[in-house]
């Protein structure tokens, strides 16, 4: 889920030499279709992979494609499969100047995978799945500041609840094991947490993992230059904490940013997957109307089976 974290931490990682950790960018699932059985010895089907980063297939503001040596790295592979071909891409993400023989461990940080976790564990078998949660109320208010829209609470609960009720069964369904990370762990003591997500990755963790804001400028300096002047100026605020070291002033912001009838509501929503994370109650929520709740249900309803018609258009070609 978006505005939990996810940037910060793939910043992060992205400190550590053996890692390569990319922002959005939705290429896997907008290309699995198309490409998944496709002949990457065919430089035809190469080209027409390559020139698919050219066109706006994301749902998120995206600000990177791979570098110009793609082509070639694809034409020396040994492996030619879908999955090895998406590695491929993110090891020509640009702003890495890390030599690619050392990467053993590459990032994908894309909160809209949350719907495919399945496509991905199909066509990366031995990947590894992180799951980051930040207090669904926190959440709420950084998504309802930085939406482009005038969206409801209840709405915003919805898409809360929905994202990581699909996560976790869906990470049960398919019998995986995942790290879980929330943001407020990461804010106190980012040196712990790092440290175990090592740990659960297979990488040795360094100091230099929390020297990141220099990472953060670069980003945000190729956006500049990669995306509209409008979506640049929603980044550079979105993003503009992480050029300061880790902190936690965003903690617990809900407090003084939320309505006590807002907060009733988001925990009366959220309380389930809210509790399985170590979430607790406010303690001066006011009482949620009948018509506030069946408001929820209906929104939660449609954003139900919005993500169900979203996972069926990528479903794995028969």
């Amino acid at each position: 889920m978006g505005r939990s974290g996810t940037t910060l931490l793939t910043n992060m990682l992205n400190g550590n030499t053996e890692t390569i950790a990319c922002p959005e960018n939705e290429f896997i699932i907008h290309s699995y279709r198309s490409f998944i059985y496709k002949d990457f010895n065919d430089s035809k089907v190469v080209d027409s992979f390559i020139d698919m980063f050219n066109q706006n297939f994301n749902s998120v503001i995206s600000i990177w494609k791979p570098g110009q040596n793609l082509k070639e790295d694809i034409k020396n592979a040994e492996d030619k499969s879908f999955g090895n071909i998406c590695k491929l891409s993110y090891l020509n993400f640009p702003l890495s100047q890390k030599d690619k023989k050392n990467i053993n461990l590459v990032v994908d940080k894309n909160p809209s995978y949350s719907l495919h976790i399945d496509v991905l564990k199909n066509i990366f078998p031995e990947s590894k799945f992180i799951v980051i949660v930040r207090d669904y109320r926190d959440n709420v208010v950084s998504r309802k500041k930085y939406s482009d829209q005038n969206i409801s609470i209840h709405k915003l609960a919805a898409d809360w609840n929905y994202y990581y009720e699909n996560i976790i069964n869906s990470l049960s369904k398919n019998k995986i094991n995942y790290h879980l990370i929330k943001y407020e762990d990461l804010a106190n003591n980012p040196t712990h947490s790092l440290q175990s997500l090592c740990t659960y990755l297979g990488i040795d963790y360094t100091d230099e993992m929390l020297n990141f804001q220099e990472l953060s400028k670069e980003m945000k300096t190729h956006a500049s230059s990669s995306v509209s002047k409008e979506k640049n100026e929603k980044i550079q605020r979105m993003h503009a904490n992480l050029e300061k070291k880790v902190n936690t002033e965003r903690v617990n912001a809900f407090v003084n940013e939320l309505t006590n009838e807002e907060i009733a509501l988001l925990d009366f929503a959220c309380e389930k997957f809210a509790t399985k994370f170590g979430y607790k109650k406010h303690a001066n929520a006011a009482n949620v109307s009948t018509i506030s709740k069946l408001r929820y249900r209906f929104l939660y309803f449609k954003t139900m089976i919005y993500g169900i018609i979203l996972h069926n258009k990528y479903k794995p070609p028969a």
